[in-house]
């Protein structure tokens, strides 16, 4: 099981955070590991995609609806792919006008001991860096 919780302060009005972590399709242009993403069905609430991740060795694919709650937060259910269980969520709060509390939690287990014990050693840490990109491409 890899748990995460980050919490921060970040100088961007919350529109322009709300919509970069909204726009998933352009994930793989700066998001490490996110290898290609298949948007399946897209409305103003959600959007069901399909997300292909690798790093080493690994590929693996899953299917997920992305829950849309504008500038308020985004929240993931798991469908399908190699996970046990796999939970994220954003949400994004107005401090000022140009400062967003932004929290970033998520959860997840994968369904195979093979892929537990491949990624053990570098999942929380490949989490970590996944939330940092996205503060690095704000910052571009």
């Amino acid at each position: 099981m890899v748990s995460l919780k980050k919490n921060r302060n970040l100088t961007h009005p919350t529109k322009k955070i709300y919509n970069l972590v909204a726009n998933i399709k352009k994930y793989p242009d700066f998001l490490p590991w996110c290898r290609n993403i298949i948007i399946k069905k897209k409305t103003n609430k959600y959007i069901i995609t399909e997300v292909k991740v690798g790093f080493q060795n690994i590929n693996e694919s899953y299917l997920c609806k992305v829950l849309l709650y504008p500038h308020k937060r985004i929240h993931l259910e798991y469908i399908s792919g190699p996970f046990e269980y796999l939970e994220m969520e954003w949400k994004f709060k107005k401090i000022k006008k140009n400062i967003t509390n932004v929290s970033f939690f998520c959860d997840f287990k994968f369904k195979s001991i093979f892929l537990r014990l491949c990624t053990s050693f570098f999942l929380g840490n490949a989490v970590e860096k996944m939330v940092d990109a996205f503060e690095k491409k704000l910052n571009n």
